[in-house]
């Protein structure tokens, strides 16, 4: 058995980082974050930050305004965000010894499998994460999106939710790229970086002067087995809340939720993580403007929920807030409103997405070095995330190990999800 030296280790490593970096299409997608210290065993691994509060603007012609009535409380809200994911990928010892100059490291097909494999599974997962996150979803949860008006409205929703023009992204399929045919304009964009030719495309154009991701890891969302057609059971007497009430996240991506309660049918049906659904007579609220908008209200449930009796209590997003700075909802709902959700039960979706950059964090930390073995760790230049490297023998069995490790999860901002929208075709 070959020996293996600390610079061969170096070298297979870093050229392992460098692939597996290029390759890693999601690094300009979202907004990546380490956390040196800040999580730990002592706090489960969790981070809370602190959301700013948003202020009521009073106005008064020639007059003082009138503060008899004391002055506007100051409500800070908080998100959490946890590191929870280790993603690994292994090679053969066989492969790995016969990396012994910069040559081999860049013609192993063995090494740079191992880096690309693992670029996309992470990419798999965040996009996963990011296309679902938001509570807005366009078009009809399927079809290809084939004209500028598909995009359009998409940011046209971005800007209603307050949304600046920093920093936007499109991630859309290889079928819309076909379908959308000239509305693309290629910004011939290139990576750089060792291995040249190998590296799968990131942004490569822009749509409706958006940047935009064409790839075929976009996830599918199956919905649950509640009614289309469903109902609070209460309306304004348990739907209607404060900012007060919700600014205080009690776990990642709970910021600005509450608990609705509704029947979706008669025994023990189903509510997925990432379904919509609209409630009859509530529409959105431009709380800039401090006026209605024309389209009513989409919610987002978070987490999978089932029914007992037809009854459940899902989380949503956003809370129905009736006044304020924060308001979302014109007016509240109605007693046993009806629940409208996005497509029959057990539908197969395939969203896409435009959002903002700032609307996902990638939070990241360094992982420890094990106490058996040889270990060495890496740190990318394009984000902040460290690879290691860690080799292991098996005495019984004379088995040689080896295994590239990164540690990583994806949380959503605090208002991030009003920064994303779904959308497809009509």
């Amino acid at each position: 058995m070959a020996t293996v030296t600390v610079d061969q280790a170096k070298l297979v490593l870093n050229s392992f980082a460098a692939i597996f970096q290029n390759n890693l299409v999601s690094k300009d997608l979202v907004t990546w974050r380490k956390f040196d210290g800040e999580m730990q065993d002592t706090n489960a691994l969790t981070v809370v930050e602190q959301v700013g509060p948003r202020y009521n603007v009073t106005r008064n012609s020639s007059s003082v305004a009138d503060l008899t009535a004391g002055v506007q409380d100051t409500v800070f809200g908080s998100e959490q965000y946890k590191l929870t994911e280790v993603f690994g990928s292994s090679m053969g010892w066989g492969d790995f010894v016969k990396i012994r100059d910069l040559g081999a490291a860049r013609e192993s097909e063995a090494l740079k499998n191992a880096a690309i494999n693992l670029a996309e599974v992470i990419d798999a997962y965040i996009l996963g994460f990011t296309t679902n996150v938001s509570n807005n979803w366009l078009g009809d949860g399927n079809s290809a999106v084939a004209t500028y008006d598909d995009i359009a409205s998409a940011y046209t929703r971005l800007k209603e939710e307050g949304v600046d023009d920093a920093d936007l992204r499109a991630v859309l399929t290889y079928g819309d790229k076909q379908a959308l045919g000239d509305a693309i304009v290629s910004d011939n964009a290139s990576l750089s970086g060792i291995g040249d030719g190998i590296y799968r495309e990131s942004f490569t154009g822009k749509v409706a002067g958006i940047p935009t991701l064409f790839t075929q890891q976009l996830p599918a969302l199956t919905t649950g087995t509640r009614l289309q057609t469903s109902a609070l059971t209460a309306g304004t007497a348990d739907s209607a809340t404060t900012y007060a009430s919700v600014a205080i996240s009690g776990g990642p991506g709970q910021y600005k939720s509450q608990i609705l309660n509704m029947d979706i049918g008669s025994g023990t049906e189903t509510i997925k993580d990432g379904e919509t659904f609209t409630i009859a007579g509530v529409f959105a609220y431009d709380n800039r403007s401090k006026k209605a908008l024309e389209h009513l209200q989409e919610f987002r449930v978070i987490g999978d929920w089932t029914a007992v009796g037809g009854v459940v209590a899902p989380r949503v997003f956003p809370a129905i807030i009736t006044s304020g700075a924060n308001q979302t909802v014109a007016q509240a709902a109605g007693n046993t409103a009806a629940v409208n959700f996005k497509g029959a039960p057990s539908t197969v979706f395939h969203p896409r997405a435009v959002l903002k950059k700032s609307a996902v964090i990638v939070n990241t930390a360094d992982l420890i070095m094990p106490a058996t073995g040889t270990a060495s760790r890496k740190s990318l230049t394009k984000v902040p995330l460290s690879v290691r490297m860690w080799q292991d023998s098996v005495f019984a069995t004379g088995e040689h190990r080896i295994r590239f490790d990164v540690a990583l999860t994806a949380n959503v901002r605090a208002n991030g999800r009003s920064e994303v929208v779904r959308i497809n075709g009509s």
